[in-house]
């Protein structure tokens, strides 16, 4: 894992070798090991390395391809580098210099081409990559996208880079704040590709390259779609459940087994649910001593797994290291998020993955963990309660009407009237207010399919009055899956969370907050062996009986007892609800005040302050939603020349 940076520019040589170091230098978190620059006339690749395989400077970069076509700047692994290697020298005659995958991954692209070589790495992993022949730059980006990989383009100037911090580090460049993709940022929590917080910035899509010549011309290609994986796994799906189970059990076994390979330490995330504890059981299973595991705990109800990883942990025998963190541990952290984060993002989760990934850190620099397992095996809660609400409230008449009339009465006359409702609100989400929860509700009641109604249950903003200019306010709804192609709602929501959230949440979460401290992340459940496996199984085997995730269930059940893991899911959260009306009040309300709301001229004091006063008085349970303002006002101040690029 590591950093990459550079760019195609005219203004020379010295200029751009220059302003391509200063760009590398802004990432040394992400690679602090050693450093390298390659540029050649108008072109520059920097890298910034955290050496994992092949420790020796046979493994630096940027690397030159054994006939010198190709120069590579990369970040990732590839973890099938080995059959590779073994493909290349049964077809080749190639004198290898070390063992590092970035030589196999510049020695396939040499002898089977981009495209090709691409469908066949399994990793994760963006990369730069110059034709010397052609005088083309190309950038890939992983399947899943895994790894980040940014762009700038003016027609004049070329600039990537693994995070945006790189390019504010030139102040020539035209930067300036997307309002637009604020306003995602708000919906969803996260800035999904191929937005960025810059209009003139892009993101690589994931199963994507771009090819990009000096002359100006750009072409964007896919090589992996989600969309037709799954579409060829159905189509191929089990004869039976036994065969199913056996063929899971091997090809997690043997991702897992993959994600090994290293060169340093390594350990695993330990929550003790379900997808990390098959991931720490597997890997036991391929271990010939105790692998490290890494849990922490809170002090606060409805928020601890520590206990269930100890369990878990000791059944398997690892080493395990736990840490209880104090609210003090959690809240010191809050105030840095804004610089850690590179564009503004709004999952509260990303405060413990920061603060696990710091413990890991200690003792080894590579961890693995279980992120993928609800999208591809139907584990949130969310996908049961979209069709159960679907099913209730398609039918129901005026429903606009009705919402309208659920927002203007208080929550304590909601509790009353609804308390037949408690049951499905404490099954599918946490114990709370139910009157506050029926607030949210009138929300999703609107929407026109159980689709619509989906999207809208994971918005935190629902409607343009948070923003001062309400035109930037992006309300369209992402494109899913329509019923003619098959999926059930359940399957089309997973698809659809593939695509977007996974990407643009979950793993940017773990990218960001692991490579802050310099610790490689692994996933084995994004193999893509283990998403056509997933995507094999029938949807009522995913979800037997309301049994969700029962194919991973049922592989782990060989290596850990029942009791141990399987229970009502937590979460990976931290209770931001409470901590906004007592710690971090004051924080908060520095960044929410009417001041600095209109300083940053971005959202509108009159939608906002009203908000977190009810969340205060515990009228209404406005967390979520303020987090997002919160976030995207705290990456504005992290650095104060940001907010002068608001237009």
């Amino acid at each position: 894992m590591c950093g990459l940076a550079g760019g195609v520019s005219a203004l020379g040589a010295e200029t751009l070798h220059i302003e391509v170091e200063k760009m590398s230098q802004a990432i040394v978190h992400r690679g602090p090991d050693q450093s390298g620059v390659w540029f050649d006339g108008k072109v520059a690749l920097a890298h910034r390395r955290l050496s994992i395989m092949d420790l020796s400077d046979a493994g630096k970069q940027p690397m030159a391809s054994h006939n010198d076509r190709y120069i590579i700047a990369y970040n990732g692994e590839v973890y099938n580098f080995s059959e590779l290697k073994r493909e290349l020298d049964a077809q080749f005659d190639i004198q290898w210099r070390g063992h590092s995958d970035t030589e196999i991954i510049l020695e396939a692209i040499s002898h089977w081409g981009l495209e090709v070589s691409l469908q066949k790495f399994n990793g994760m992993f963006a990369f730069a990559l110059w034709d010397t022949q052609e005088s083309k730059l190309y950038l890939a980006r992983d399947r899943f996208g895994e790894k980040p990989l940014y762009y700038y383009w003016d027609k004049k100037q070329f600039f990537f880079a693994s995070e945006i911090t790189c390019f504010e580090q030139l102040p020539h460049l035209n930067l300036s704040v997307d309002q637009r993709a604020i306003s995602k940022q708000l919906q969803t929590g996260y800035i999904p590709a191929p937005y960025s917080i810059y209009t003139s910035i892009s993101k690589v899509m994931p199963g994507c390259y771009i090819e990009f010549s000096p002359s100006g011309n750009m072409e964007k290609r896919q090589y992996w779609s989600s969309r037709s994986a799954i579409l060829n796994a159905k189509s191929n799906a089990y004869q039976s459940t036994d065969e199913g189970l056996f063929h899971l059990e091997e090809v997690l076994s043997n991702a897992v087994k993959l994600r090994m390979h290293a060169d340093v330490p390594l350990g695993a995330f330990l929550s003790g649910g379900v997808d990390s504890s098959l991931v720490t059981a597997l890997m036991q299973k391929n271990s010939s001593e105790p692998i490290n595991t890494f849990s922490i705990g809170f002090d606060v109800e409805g928020y601890n797994e520590a206990d269930f990883a100890k369990m878990v942990a000791e059944h398997l025998g690892t080493r395990h290291h736990e840490r209880y963190l104090t609210q003090k541990d959690a809240l010191d952290v809050i105030p840095k998020l804004g610089e850690m984060f590179d564009e503004p993002f709004a999952d509260a989760s990303q405060i413990p993955m920061y603060l696990v990934s710091k413990v890991a850190k200690e003792k080894v620099t590579v961890c693995l963990s279980g992120d993928g397992g609800d999208e591809f095996f139907c584990g949130y809660k969310r996908y049961e309660a979209a069709e159960v609400m679907w099913n209730k409230v398609g039918k129901v008449p005026c429903r606009k009407t009705i919402a309208a009339m659920l927002k203007m009465l208080p929550p304590s006359m909601l509790e009353y009237a609804f308390f037949f409702l408690k049951p499905y609100a404490e099954k599918f989400g946490r114990k709370g207010h139910l009157g506050l929860k029926i607030k949210k509700f009138a929300d999703w009641i609107t929407a026109q399919s159980v689709d619509e109604l989906y999207q809208l249950s994971m918005r935190h903003w629902a409607d343009a009055s948070v923003m001062r200019n309400s035109s930037h306010f992006l309300t369209d709804v992402s494109q899913m899956w329509g019923e003619e192609e098959g999926l059930a709602p359940a399957e089309r929501m997973m698809a659809y969370d593939t695509e977007q959230y996974l990407p643009g949440d979950i793993l940017t979460k773990v990218d960001r907050a692991a490579m802050q401290v310099s610790l490689e992340g692994r996933i084995p459940l994004l193999d893509p062996n283990v998403f056509d496996a997933a995507w094999r199984f029938k949807l009522s085997d995913k979800h037997r009986s309301g049994d969700a995730k029962w194919p991973l269930k049922q592989v782990l059940h060989k290596y850990v007892p029942k009791e141990a893991f399987d229970r009502p899911k937590l979460g990976f959260g931290v209770p931001i609800h409470l901590w906004l009306k007592s710690e971090l009040k004051e924080w908060a309300g520095d960044l929410l005040s009417k001041e600095m709301l209109l300083k940053h001229g971005i959202f509108n004091p009159n939608t906002v302050i009203p908000a977190f006063e009810n969340h205060i008085a515990g009228k209404q349970n406005n967390a979520s939603a303020l987090w997002g303002v919160l976030m995207s006002q705290a990456w504005f101040d992290a650095k104060q020349d940001r907010v002068g690029r608001i237009k």
